[in-house]
């Protein structure tokens, strides 16, 4: 397994129930909520040991059973990314509620452990449809123009925002970010969708280095439509806040942002509605989003 697909993998997680209570271990596992009926499902476990520190090169295995019903036992395969995380694949073979036998072993020392949880299908009413109940603070920022922006600029309108900066040096990362907010302008222009209650937005990680005229001229090279696009920065703080409320975790490391790949979708009212978590978008999924019930 390539590594990039691992790491587009290994974010596209939402945390479920809660940590196992084992003695030597604790267990976690996180799912996506939905899953496209004859491809690969992908699920993480994350092991820690009772100091809080990852568990690294254990041997982790994992059955799934459908809740209160006997279809069998889907094996899961199991790869260990580092850092005490294990990706594990598995062909589902419907919608329902699962339950996750879990066995780790490391240093002659065994844990099992269950975990439970639901999935659906995928379709175009619950692709990327988050449950929990978030709304944009109140925020501050500066647009390529240099023109103050506040979260009364987002209401009314349905509001697609990523995070990123300009000097960014993973080519998986921000550009891709990036190239979804061009490549949507393109099916947007091409479809003849109206965007006048449309607004497209990144929000810079690195506000030291992006100034409002490098936000401009790399706004530029990306030819944007900017009439209905903005690219923000401003007060570290701000930003922080804004970050911290979606969920968006960010570290800055010398010239380097380690930072979250998402992007993230809020309706008129300015509550977000949908997630979408890695780099990699299917471009006719995010354009369908947008577009529903327009």
């Amino acid at each position: 397994m390539k590594k990039s697909f691992v790491f587009i993998l290994s974010l596209m997680f939402i945390l479920i129930g809660g940590c196992g209570s084992a003695s030597n271990f604790t267990i976690k596992l996180s799912t996506p909520k939905t899953f496209t009926p004859g491809k690969i499902y992908a699920m993480q476990f994350s092991v820690i040991d009772k100091q809080g520190n990852p568990v690294k090169g254990a041997k982790v295995s994992a059955d799934l059973n459908m809740k209160n019903m006997d279809h069998g036992t889907t094996p899961v395969a199991i790869e260990e990314i580092g850092d005490g995380k294990y990706i594990g694949t598995a062909n589902l073979a419907m919608n329902g509620d699962w339950v996750a036998s879990i066995k780790v072993e490391h240093d002659d020392k065994i844990v099992e452990d269950e975990k439970q949880f639901t999935v659906e299908a995928k379709t175009l009413e619950n692709a990327h449809k988050v449950t929990k109940e978030v709304t944009l603070p109140d925020f501050k920022l500066m647009d390529q123009n240099g023109n103050s922006v506040t979260k009364q600029d987002f209401l009314g309108k349905t509001v697609v925002l990523t995070f990123m900066y300009v000097n960014c040096i993973d080519p998986n990362a921000c550009p891709i970010l990036l190239g979804n907010f061009s490549n949507l302008q393109q099916d947007l222009k091409s479809k003849g969708s109206k965007t006048d209650n449309l607004l497209l937005v990144s929000v810079s990680l690195d506000p030291e280095n992006d100034t409002p005229e490098v936000m401009k001229e790399h706004a530029k090279k990306m030819n944007f439509d900017l009439s209905y696009l903005k690219m923000l920065t401003g007060d570290k703080n701000q930003i922080q806040n804004l970050a911290d409320t979606l969920g968006e975790h960010f570290e800055k490391n010398d010239r380097e942002v380690l930072h979250d790949n998402k992007t993230f979708i809020f309706n008129k009212d300015g509550r977000l509605t949908h997630e979408f978590t890695g780099s990699m978008i299917d471009r006719n999924e995010l354009y369908q989003v947008i577009t529903l019930g327009k």
